[in-house]
């Protein structure tokens, strides 16, 4: 009886121990690697980085494929990426970027699951690329911006492709100011000198783009299979209209640093449902797509979970309200200090803007080279002190009283709105009597081009993160500039920040040209830097990009 017993426990042990096995066996397994559920809004128009113009699709290509240099999340600064070294001539008209050599394309094959390395990246790629850019039977839309900066790009991108040959266009392809000098050596010439050029090579002009890929695939290059990427990331499934799975590619050069092995983006146009799926759990940011409505962010600061997930974050528009300096009263500084003064920014931003930050001069803050937030440059908010402006230019509003002023601005409901406001905190301090008229943007724009009203509305947004891209807008030659005014120390002061490679000195520069712009001159009347409003769940660990577009996905996590 005592052995059956015996045996029985023994048998009961052994059963025991071997459930604590397997069950210490399957707590130790790995769970399998989280993705990443984000929302990019609609349907990508393409993935080729020659053609991918909108922000949904400029964040997928960032992902699959390498620029020669990288921008730093919060500044805007440029770091290494492709390139791992750069330099300039003394003229400023010639750049070397130095490659890496070990970086790699690569191909995924949804047969195997497999990615296969096909070669190295080289210079020779970049040329291609950039030469594809400018090409104008690819019809990029990224051509016309900055053609003017390259040599011989201009020349390219204007060819009739009807009329022109093919040995003409290998003409042009040599003529262009970007040549491979080695394997891992690309030099570029351009027309004048741009030490902000590691900028704009960051964003849109050198992502490169594999020829035999191309030259394959033809209009379906980028599809899965056909595709060869050289990113962090490797395009694994597009169900069109439906969602982008995105996988990490483990032959990147840096692959040890990525820690999220797959990012999933649906497709959710609308801010109102992407919030709803956040909150039900199947987003895990409103980043890199829209983000919060003025009215949804009030809701989320109301809510005391998602008021916890909030944040808000800068972006590259500044909006404004022009003077047309040639017509009177604006042909006087004077009047226009008195109408800058006479406006509360403080309270348009929080009372009816409430995406956006009140703005002391252009440029938005906390791009690199940019004035530092602190600064204090620019005319407040001052009733009595715009009074005084007015008293000054000669307006007593007895003898000499301001003539009827129009204000245009084009139609939408929240510029018209904005409008309206403003027309009467000029009226309360000013008493001035200011007319709003509105047209449709594309009749807006051609009355600015030849005949601006007194004051005008717009916003700018720049193409790349530098302060130099807005610095441009009011130089003397410059297309955008609708004020009819020039100033040759403005002008001179942008020049030369062009040239000067040290940060501190184009900051400088560029906040006497500011000075100049919105305070001495008071050409324009700074309204407000945009933000936009964002939530991610606590458990990511993220950046936060201020380009449209260019989230750092590679360096984001789970805690």
């Amino acid at each position: 009886m005592f052995h059956r017993q015996c045996n029985w426990l023994v048998c009961y042990c052994l059963v025991l121990l071997n459930v604590l096995a397997l069950t210490a066996c399957q707590s130790a397994m790995p769970s399998p690697p989280r993705t990443l559920l984000l929302n990019i809004g609609s349907e990508p128009a393409t993935l080729d980085p020659a053609l991918a113009t909108d922000p949904s699709a400029l964040q997928v290509v960032r992902m699959l494929f390498l620029s020669l240099v990288d921008t730093a999340p919060t500044t805007g600064a440029p770091q290494h990426s492709l390139a791992t070294s750069w330099a300039v001539s003394a003229d400023g008209l010639v750049w070397e970027f130095k490659l890496r050599n070990d970086a790699r394309w690569v191909r995924y094959n949804p047969a195997n699951n497999r990615i296969e390395v096909q070669r190295a990246v080289t210079a020779d790629d970049v040329v291609y690329s950039v030469r594809r850019v400018f090409d104008p039977r690819v019809n990029s839309g990224f051509a016309p911006i900055f053609a003017s900066l390259i040599r011989g790009a201009e020349s390219l991108r204007t060819a009739d492709p009807k009329k022109t040959s093919d040995a003409t266009f290998e003409q042009l392809f040599a003529a262009l100011g970007v040549q491979a000098i080695d394997e891992t050596t690309v030099r570029f010439t351009l027309t004048r000198p741009a030490v902000y050029f590691p900028s704009i090579v960051s964003t849109w002009l050198v992502r490169t783009q594999p020829r035999e890929a191309i030259e394959a695939g033809g209009t379906v290059w980028t599809e899965p299979g056909k595709i060869w990427t050289n990113g962090p990331y490797v395009l694994e499934r597009w169900a069109h209209r439906r969602e982008i799975v995105l996988r990490k590619n483990e032959a990147w050069y840096d692959a040890e640093l990525v820690q999220i092995a797959r990012i999933r983006f649906v497709m959710i146009p609308d801010a109102t449902s992407a919030l709803e799926a956040y909150r039900a759990g199947n987003l895990d940011s409103l980043d890199p797509y829209g983000g919060l409505t003025a009215t949804l962010l009030e809701q989320a600061r109301q809510d005391p979970l998602l008021n916890q997930h909030l944040r808000i974050v800068p972006t590259l528009c500044s909006h404004y309200y022009g003077f047309n300096t040639a017509k009177p009263p604006f042909n006087d500084p004077l009047v226009r200090k008195a109408f800058t003064a006479a406006l509360d920014r403080e309270t348009l931003v929080t009372s009816m803007v409430r995406l956006g930050e009140p703005a002391r001069w252009f440029t938005r803050p906390e791009l690199y080279a940019s004035l530092d937030i602190s600064d204090t440059i620019g005319i407040p908010f001052n009733v009595n002190q715009a009074r005084e402006y007015l008293r000054q230019a000669g307006y007593d509003g007895r003898t000499k009283r301001l003539p009827i002023i129009t204000l245009g601005v084009n139609s939408h409901e929240v510029h018209e709105q904005i409008a309206e406001t403003l027309v009467q905190m000029w009226k309360n301090t000013l008493n001035a009597e200011v007319r709003v008229t509105k047209l449709d943007w594309k009749s807006y724009l051609q009355q600015l081009r030849e005949d601006a009203p007194n004051i005008f509305r717009l916003g700018y947004c720049a193409y790349y993160p530098d302060a130099a891209n807005f610095g441009r807008v009011f130089t003397s030659k410059s297309p955008d500039n609708f004020t009819r005014w020039s100033n040759a120390a403005f002008d001179q002061a942008i020049d030369t920040a062009a040239r000067q490679v040290d940060i501190r000195q184009r900051r400088a520069l560029y906040r006497t040209a500011e000075k100049i712009l919105v305070e001495d001159d008071a050409v324009i009347i700074p309204l407000w830097w945009s933000v936009r409003a964002t939530l991610t769940r606590p458990n990511v660990e993220r950046t936060y990009a201020i380009v449209d577009g260019y989230e750092r996905l590679e360096t984001w996590g789970f805690k």
